[in-house]
């Protein structure tokens, strides 16, 4: 049996090479508004991946860790998972926030000291739905952006005492391969 994304491949191919939506979906057992709203998903997805590289490619030019940016546009740059950057989305709207700095995403992960040489927990993790998942999301967002090389410096400080804080000594399912 195929999976799922090897079946739609399949379908995509299909399509492409001019089989009517009808007859993939008999061959497929589906209906043809599956196929449609395959098609439609795989066009959205590949819209997402050129947005993000020119948001990517965007950021990593300006090299500021100040400069402010819409919160939409910096989410979709990192590819944060789905649930994550909605909450954030949300939590920063009821805060009056449209537009944030690289160097306050960055403090949202990181610890913060607190009374007897402990660490508070990031801001991020308190931020309602987030959840470790989610924070491994922006954590590794920020890892494996090419922020320019100003942020990417700080960003690297940064991310050895959030992994430090976190006990983190290797891989984990949610952290960055990168150190």
């Amino acid at each position: 049996m195929i999976s799922i994304r090897e079946r739609n491949q399949q379908i995509l191919q299909m399509r492409q090479d001019g089989f009517s939506q009808r007859e993939v979906a008999r061959k497929f057992k589906l209906s043809p508004s599956r196929i449609w709203l395959i098609e439609r998903r795989d066009a959205a997805d590949k819209a997402m991946a050129e947005r993000r590289a020119k948001l990517r490619k965007q950021i990593g030019a300006e090299d500021d860790p100040e400069r402010m940016w819409p919160v939409n546009d910096l989410a979709d740059g990192l590819g944060l998972i789905v649930v994550t950057k909605k909450r954030l989305l949300d939590h920063l709207e009821q805060t009056g926030k449209r537009k944030i700095c690289l160097r306050e995403l960055m403090a949202m992960c990181s610890d913060s000291p607190a009374e007897g040489g402990e660490y508070a927990s990031p801001p991020l993790l308190k931020v309602c739905g987030i959840g470790v998942k989610g924070f491994w999301s922006v954590v590794n967002g920020l890892t494996n952006l090419d922020m320019g090389s100003r942020c990417n410096e700080e960003w690297r400080r940064r991310l050895v005492m959030v992994k430090r804080n976190c006990g983190i000594t290797g891989a984990t399912p949610y952290s960055s391969p990168v150190s």
